[in-house]
């Protein structure tokens, strides 16, 4: 019986596929640990990034380890690829959801590695998580089969879509996985009953052109769309990656936001290209300073109580917990 979590669709009688993370049971294709998670920690949404998720407030984030993908700049290879030895500990959804009350966070979010590893126990977490009045989210690589991409926007309230290249050759190369098409495809399930922001690490090799390619494909689903342009360090196998010239992608940034208002670029310390900007008038909406890897902060909003432009009055697309 193929798995049907991701694209790969492995037969799990006699192996537990690519990730690891699911075996056979009685005809039955069941998580491998359900429930257990790396132990949870604390960041403002801006951390994710998800920036217009209730901008500045403290969410809970776990994972759990194993990945569908390989990727060779893999910040948490230790996680997702070399995950063998890697302690996880069990919680139920329920005392996720404590924790995250005691410290009024107001999400619970699944990173870290690949969400579909452990697509049953997000489910049942993000149900508790609802019951309690709060938001839930997680970063994915898409790389879902449809029907789980249906299951996972039908249970999460925002989803953060790691887009590396509109290129299958990279996709085969970087990534060791067979297409970006999957990943398209689900971008747009996702988009259809969930918040969506979409992240693109700027590799070395990556051409202005691509990512020109990624920005007609995010407009034609919706230009309000947050995508998060990141600058990749050295990392995993790419040790000697030397990042992108700063000036370069600078200038497709401001030319972007002409067609994608909330366009950002960081993973950088002082990046000016942090903000929200109302796309009605240009004011500055939300403000953040980019204080260095991995590291984007809140520093204040000049929104109205309806999460709109003060001075034109244009709605900023922002979700909050209800």
């Amino acid at each position: 019986m193929p798995c049907s979590y991701c694209e790969f669709r492995c037969s799990l009688e006699t192996m537990t596929g690519v990730c690891g993370r699911y075996k056979m049971d009685a005809s039955t294709v069941v998580e491998v640990e359900l429930f257990h998670f790396v132990e949870p920690y604390f960041l403002d949404s801006e951390d994710m990034p998800f920036f217009h998720v209730e901008p500045g407030r403290t969410m809970v984030q776990t994972g759990t380890k194993g990945c569908n993908a390989g990727c060779d700049y893999c910040i948490n290879a230790h996680l997702a690829i070399e995950k063998s030895n890697y302690p996880l500990i069990r919680y139920t959804p329920q005392e996720l959801v404590r924790m995250a009350e005691e410290r009024a966070a107001v999400a619970i979010t699944f990173a870290l590695n690949e969400v579909t590893m452990f697509l049953p126990s997000a489910i049942e977490v993000a149900k508790a998580v609802h019951e309690a009045g709060m938001l839930v989210g997680c970063l994915t690589n898409g790389f879902q089969t449809e029907e789980a991409a249906i299951q996972l926007a039908a249970h999460m309230d925002m989803i953060n879509v790691s887009l590396k290249s509109m290129s299958d050759e990279f996709y085969k190369q970087s990534l060791r996985l067979p297409s970006v098409g999957p990943v398209l495809r689900n971008i747009e399930i996702f988009h259809r009953s969930a918040h969506v922001e979409i992240i693109t690490p700027i590799t070395q090799d990556m051409s202005i052109d691509e990512l020109h390619d990624i920005m007609d494909f995010i407009e034609g689903i919706d230009p309000n769309i947050p995508w998060h342009l990141f600058r990749l360090l050295k990392t995993h196998k790419r040790v000697d990656e030397e990042g992108r010239d700063f000036e370069e992608i600078i200038n497709f940034t401001e030319s972007a936001r002409k067609r994608l208002p909330f366009i950002y670029f960081s993973n950088f310390p002082g990046s000016k290209w942090v903000d929200t900007l109302c796309s009605g008038c240009a004011h500055r909406a939300i403000r953040r300073v980019c204080m260095g890897a991995c590291g984007t902060k809140y520093l204040r909003d000049d929104l109205t109580a309806e999460d709109a432009c003060p001075q034109c009055g244009f709605k900023i697309p922002v979700i909050r917990k209800k």
